[in-house]
C-alpha cells in the first residue's frame, strides 16, 4: 500500500530510526535529563531522526513477517542506542563517584540530595562535580561528538540489523573498570590531603587528649576539602577533558563491535 509516495516500508524505517535515536538521546544526560521538558525531548528526538533519515536509506529494508520478529528488531535498535548512550553515562558516573568519595572524607556523607536522572541519593560534592563535567562536556562540543557517533552508527549498522556480538560484554566491563580508575584519579588530590589531615588530627588527639578533636576536626576537614577542590580544579578540568576526548574512540569501538 502506497499513499502520497510513502510505502509501509518507509514508515517502518522511520520508526526504527526513531527507536535507536530515542534510546541514545534519552540516555545521555546532556539531552535526556529530566529537567528538560518532556515535549522538548520528544521534539528533539523527532528532529534528529528526521535529519538522520537519509542515512538509513542506504540499505534495503522490509517489514518483518511476524510480530515476534518485529519486536526483536525494535529491541535490537533500542539496545544499539542504549549501549552508545550508556558509554557516555559511564563518564559522568566516574565524576559522581569521585565527588562521592570526596564528600565522605569531608564528612558530608549524610548531606545527600536526590539525583533526578538516576533517582538515587548522591553526595552534594558529587552533584557539583557532575554539573561541572556537564559544562565541560558542552564546552568541548561533546554533544556534537555524540550526534556524530549516532550518524556513524547508521552508516555501519544498517537499520533493522540484529545485534548478537558477544564481544560487547567485554568492552562494557572494561568501561565500567574505567569508571573506578577515573573516579579515583579525580578524587586523589582531595582525598589524599584529607587522609593526611585525619592522620595529623589522630596524632594530636593522642598527644593532647584535652582537645575535643570532633569539634575541631569537622570544620577543619570541611574547610580543607573545599580549599583543595578549588586548588585542584585545573587538574579536574584536564582529566575530565581528556576522558571526554577519549570518548569518541570509545564510541567508535562500541559501534564496530555492534556492527560485528
Amino acid at each position: 500500500m502506497e499513499t502520497f509516495g510513502i510505502t509501509l516500508d518507509d514508515v517502518y524505517r522511520v520508526f526504527l530510526v526513531m527507536f535507536r535515536t530515542a534510546a541514545m538521546i534519552m540516555t545521555v544526560p546532556a539531552f535526556g535529563h529530566v529537567s528538560i521538558p518532556r515535549m522538548l525531548r520528544v521534539l528533539f528526538v523527532m528532529l534528529i531522526s528526521l535529519l538522520l533519515l537519509p542515512s538509513s536509506f542506504m540499505t534495503q529494508i522490509e517489514v518483518p513477517p511476524t510480530m515476534m520478529h518485529l519486536l526483536f528488531v525494535i529491541l535490537s535498535e533500542v539496545v544499539i542506542g542504549f549501549v552508545m548512550g550508556f558509554t557516555v553515562v559511564l563518564v559522568f558516573s566516574a565524576v559522581q563517584f569521585a565527588g562521592h568519595m570526596i564528600g565522605v572524607q569531608m564528612g558530608l556523607a549524610v548531606a545527600s540530595i536526590l539525583d533526578p536522572m538516576s533517582s538515587v541519593q548522591i553526595s552534594i560534592i558529587g552533584q557539583f562535580y557532575y554539573l561541572m563535567s556537564l559544562v565541560i562536556f558542552f564546552l568541548i562540543n561533546g554533544h556534537h561528538m555524540v550526534i556524530a557517533a549516532l550518524v556513524r552508527s547508521f552508516e555501519m549498522i544498517p537499520v533493522g540489523a540484529t545485534v548478537t556480538n558477544p564481544g560487547l560484554q567485554a568492552i562494557l566491563v572494561d568501561m565500567t573498570y574505567m569508571v573506578f580508575v577515573t573516579g579515583i584519579k579525580l578524587a586523589a588530590p582531595v582525598v589524599i590531603t584529607l587522609y593526611i589531615l585525619n592522620a595529623v588530627l589522630g596524632i594530636v588527639a593522642r598527644t593532647v587528649p584535652q582537645m575535643n578533636i570532633f569539634i575541631v576536626g569537622f570544620p577543619l576537614a570541611l574547610g580543607t576539602g573545599l580549599f583543595m577542590i578549588g586548588i585542584s580544579f585545573p587538574f579536574f578540568y584536564m582529566t575530565v577533558n581528556k576522558v571526554f576526548k577519549g570518548l569518541e574512540s570509545s564510541l567508535s569501538e562500541v559501534i564496530k563491535i555492534l556492527a560485528g
